[in-house]
């Protein structure tokens, strides 16, 4: 499929989001799609296949002008689209094999009569083309972890007949292996002359996978370039409008006073004998692939989950972690990887939000609460963490991802926590708002915070850490500082004894 983008432009309200985007996408060609939140690539992303209509500009297949009334309509012409939240378009209590024939059960697989025998084996070979023949097609989906739901939809988009692709942070959920996989599926597709655009902001992947890169940029195309030709710092500087001098701008604040420590920690089958130090002002983060242990591990830090072994102690006192409360108490907090689902109320407002864990300090008699106290210290957080928005008031979920998260930070920065848990902290956000996140965690080592890091952006966790150990099958099985920590090493520690990438 040849896609062409004639002058696409969309506004909502008094919002122009689209200011005349233009560019194609040739058979067989992958073309990574960038920009900061906000940019617009999820509006054009919904313009292409058929959620929005585009105010004026035209939509051309194989030359051919189109109009989409809707998504369905699109799918018909071999368009798939798989989001970034694409939890929301699957329905946890059917079964794998369910969802990924969903949308032509009946047609394929018998209307009165359904063959479910046939339907699992068919998702089976979709999912085993993913290298995810692990899965069991018969299990409920809300029964698997994120990236193998990830790698559900990413397989029921594949098993129709597909001409382009389009991706929005695939990888967000993935860990590194799982990660060359779904590369290895892109370049067969590819390879097939499916049509893709990723959407990524991870330069990386970009630069390994796409033949062109588009960048935008307050709804304008700022680069359209080969690849080839093309290098990093001109992307990020298309992205921000100006050079970004240090993309990792990490501050080394480590002392010596041991914030949080951990002994003989254990939780079922999901880790067992786990031994932490965190000093104050320190960044210790935590490699390894997904389902290693390593994000159990913190949730059980934060009462989400129950130790069912070990001790845990802050500045000396024991937490006892009955639940999030004891937590809490003990000055621990905790950033989700899914603030959608866990970390925010999207219909609360920001302010409402950032206050959520602090209220009791805003009442007054009556259990009645202070807004002029409650305003008065989301306003200070939210100068400091630099959370833009229209209006303390707006809702949460009018703010781009970059200032959700970082509301998320402020939330958690409010209750003054002496050690802080970050599972995937820049999970979806873009490159400028990578670099604020980078700039709170110093601010908050810089006051002697002890910072626990989980990410599966390998560079960003060799890049932010001060020190790192590796969590393989719920064990701790290397720790590295200094020149020996690397995302080789990373790699090298986390993958003995599993399936090694492809080269």
């Amino acid at each position: 499929m040849r896609l062409q983008l004639r002058h696409i432009t969309k506004s909502f309200g008094g919002n122009s989001v689209l200011r005349g985007v233009a560019f194609e996408v040739g058979p067989g060609e992958v073309v990574a799609l960038a920009g900061e939140n906000g940019a617009g690539k999820s509006t054009l992303t919904r313009v292409v296949s058929g959620a929005h209509q585009p105010d004026s500009g035209q939509v051309l297949i194989d030359g051919e002008p189109v109009t989409f009334k809707n998504p369905q309509e699109a799918m018909a012409r071999g368009i798939e689209v798989i989001y970034q939240e694409f939890r929301q378009n699957l329905f946890p209590h059917l079964t794998v094999a369910e969802n990924i024939h969903v949308l032509d059960r009946e047609r394929r697989f018998g209307r009165l009569l359904v063959s479910r025998k046939r339907m699992a084996e068919e998702a089976r070979s979709a999912l085993a083309e993913l290298g995810m023949d692990g899965i069991d097609v018969l299990s409920p989906v809300g029964t698997l972890g994120v990236a193998e739901q990830q790698m559900v939809e990413i397989a029921k988009a594949t098993s129709h007949d597909l001409r382009l692709l389009i991706l929005d942070e695939p990888t967000a959920a993935l860990d590194e292996r799982e990660s060359r996989q779904l590369f290895e599926q892109v370049k067969r597709l590819r390879d097939e002359g499916v049509s893709i655009v990723y959407i990524s902001h991870r330069l990386d992947e970009i630069f390994e996978l796409a033949d062109r890169i588009v960048v935008l940029r307050d709804g304008l195309v700022a680069l359209d370039s080969p690849t080839a030709s093309t290098g990093p710092a001109q992307v990020v500087a298309a992205m921000v409008g100006g050079a970004v001098d240090n993309f990792y701008p990490k501050e080394h604040n480590g002392g010596d006073e041991v914030v949080l420590r951990v002994r003989d920690a254990g939780s079922g089958t999901a880790f067992r004998g786990v031994d932490l130090d965190v000093r104050a002002g320190e960044v210790l983060g935590i490699g390894g692939v997904v389902g290693c242990g390593r994000s159990d591990l913190l949730r059980a830090l934060f009462g989400l989950t129950p130790l069912t072994s070990g001790t845990v102690e802050v500045d000396g006192a024991v937490v006892p972690l009955r639940g999030v409360q004891d937590a809490m108490a003990g000055r621990i907090a905790y950033v989700t990887p899914d603030r959608q689902a866990e970390g925010l109320c999207a219909d609360l407002s920001v302010e409402a939000n950032i206050s959520l864990a602090t209220l009791r300090r805003h009442t007054g008699p009556a259990d009645l609460v202070r807004r002029d106290r409650e305003r008065a210290a989301c306003g200070e957080v939210m100068s400091r963490l630099r959370v833009r928005t229209s209006s303390p008031e707006a809702a949460v979920s009018s703010l781009s991802g970059g200032n959700q998260q970082k509301a998320l930070f402020a939330k958690w920065v409010l209750t003054g926590p002496r050690v802080l848990l970050l599972d995937e902290p820049t999970r979806g956000v873009d490159v400028g708002a990578k670099t604020e996140i980078y700039r709170i965690i110093n601010q908050l080592t810089a006051d002697g915070v002890a910072v626990v890091l989980v990410s599966s952006d390998l560079p960003e966790l060799v890049a932010m850490s001060d020190r790192a150990v590796v969590m393989r099958q719920g064990r701790l099985v290397a720790e590295m500082s200094g020149d020996r920590l690397s995302e080789q090493s990373v790699l090298e520690h986390a993958l003995v004894g599993a399936a090694r990438p492809s080269p």
